[in-house]
């Protein structure tokens, strides 16, 4: 890594983008859920997004919390699209791997991939509604005439 990438000096900070912030998925993210995503982020430091390693015994540790309660945290993450494993955990006798994990604001440095921000169209919306709605051909609800629409 060059130089002029590197950090002299300067503090680490944390930044949420605003799209983000405001996001209905991420307003929806319970208090332990949203510590989780900034966990992740803090370990995001720019060249890493695809191989950002953590395991849910960290993260448990890191958020003084039970490790059913953050793997239920990072379960709702992938759930609203936040964060993408790339990688799963292994474990065996000679060696033991924590997931790697993609945030999906940010491109993927280990595919290329470009930003999928699918959390941004949570939930999904239906394109049909469920009580549907006679429209005119000039786009005005038509309007009902004794019982049947016109």
């Amino acid at each position: 890594m060059s130089n002029r990438l590197k950090r002299k000096g300067r503090a680490k900070f944390l930044m949420v983008e605003g799209f983000v912030f405001t996001s209905k998925a991420f307003r929806s993210l319970s208090t332990v859920e949203r510590a989780a995503y900034l966990e992740l982020k803090w370990r995001y430091d720019g060249f890493n997004n695809g191989r950002i390693v953590l395991s849910c015994r960290e993260l448990a540790e890191a958020l003084n919390v039970s490790k059913e309660t953050a793997s239920r945290a990072i379960r709702a993450l992938c759930a609203k699209n936040f964060v993408e494993p790339v990688k799963q955990s292994t474990f065996n006798l000679k060696t033991k791997t924590a997931t790697e994990w993609r945030l999906a604001e940010y491109k993927c440095d280990v595919t290329g991939e470009l930003p999928s921000k699918q959390f941004m169209r949570w939930p999904e919306k239906n394109t049909v509604s469920s009580q549907g709605q006679t429209v005119s051909p000039e786009g005005q609800p038509a309007q009902k005439m004794g019982g049947i629409r016109a």
